[in-house]
């Protein structure tokens, strides 16, 4: 019996714990979600400057995630356009 309490003791303290990291990794996921691919990002600045990338990559700075999209432009001129992929503000 004493086992019995001891283990139901352990199972109580251990459920919350699990439902407060399946939460964390819940509100993770929606912010993933919610932000620009880098498939996104190219196209938007594509679209934006009328010129042909060149190159694009995904950079972490302080746990944020930003584009760096090498574009040609049609004049000749090579641009690089920053994107912060959670605002999709444009640098």
């Amino acid at each position: 019996m004493t086992c019995l309490l001891a283990g139901l003791l352990v199972w109580a303290s251990v459920v919350p714990v699990e439902a407060r990291r399946d939460e964390r990794s819940s509100r993770s996921e929606a912010a993933h979600r919610d932000s620009l691919s880098l498939d996104e990002a190219v196209a938007r600045v594509r679209r934006d400057t009328g010129g042909r990338v060149l190159s694009a990559e995904a950079r972490e700075n302080r746990g944020r995630t930003t584009y760096r999209i090498k574009v040609l432009m049609r004049d000749g001129s090579v641009r690089v356009v920053n994107v912060d992929a959670q605002s999709g503000e444009t640098h």
